[in-house]
């Protein structure tokens, strides 16, 4: 399994020609190949000089999309870089960063580009960190166009399989598919789900896709922990019923 958030192209090639070459010394014994998109995330900017800004619970914050703080993140400006987050999101929701470390909760939707909020907890503001929106339907593309490209790169290589991550509906699926094309219509896709938008469409995902990820990391940041084991259950169940491969992971 390689990891498409990280690594170069010419790293992941020296992975699958190491695996081919591994492959052959161990006759009937067939290594599949798979590659793990990095899927759409929204991320942090980057603070002032690269460092971490301490910030305390209650203390209020400006949440922006302005480009201008993209790289010059503090504890009074925090960039994020999705441009749509002010038009889905709600007064009270909560905005979660880096796994959930960090929260703030939203006091008030400025205008287009900007977000009142404050911190829930003891925390501090760090670059490119990731950022989850849980109760929040978030309307992001289903690839990037890294993606589309590193589907590609895949094809090109004969990979075997595609993790696809942050998958939220069936559509989602097809559009992965179109990007492999005839010559990787056989690779299998197996869809991540990792966020409540996941859950809420899981039959329509398990209709398009080959197998499913269970992907509790994520999940339990999106949902409530205590919720995770319950979807974790319906979502193998409805695998084992469809005859559909599934990962608890």
């Amino acid at each position: 399994r390689m990891n498409f958030s990280h690594g170069s192209y010419e790293y992941h090639q020296s992975v699958i020609d190491n695996a081919r070459e591994a492959e052959k010394t161990q006759a009937g014994r067939p290594l599949a190949i798979a590659l793990d998109t990095k899927g759409p995330e929204i991320r942090t900017g980057n603070t002032i000089d690269d460092k971490d800004y301490p910030i305390s619970a209650g203390t209020e914050i400006n949440i922006t999309t302005d480009d201008k703080y993209a790289t010059s993140c503090d504890d009074k400006n925090m960039y994020l870089d999705y441009k749509n987050i002010t038009k889905v999101i709600e007064k009270g929701r909560i905005i979660y960063v880096d796994d959930g470390v960090l929260a703030f909760e939203v006091l008030e939707v400025v205008d287009e580009k900007n977000i009142r909020a404050k911190a829930v907890n003891n925390g501090k503001i760090s670059s490119k960190k990731g950022v989850n929106l849980p109760k929040t339907d978030v309307d992001l593309p289903a690839l990037s166009e890294k993606d589309k490209a590193d589907l590609r790169f895949g094809v090109k290589n004969g990979v075997d399989m595609i993790f696809a991550s942050f998958i939220r509906s069936g559509d989602d699926v097809k559009a992965i598919r179109e990007v492999l094309g005839e010559e990787g219509k056989d690779i299998q896709i197996i869809s991540k789900v990792e966020n409540q938008q996941g859950v809420n469409n899981f039959d329509d995902i398990l209709r398009e896709t080959d197998g499913v990820m269970v992907a509790r990391g994520d999940l339990g940041i999106e949902i409530p922990p205590a919720q995770v084991f319950i979807a974790q259950k319906m979502m193998i169940t409805k695998c084992n019923i469809a005859g559909k491969p599934v990962i608890c992971a």
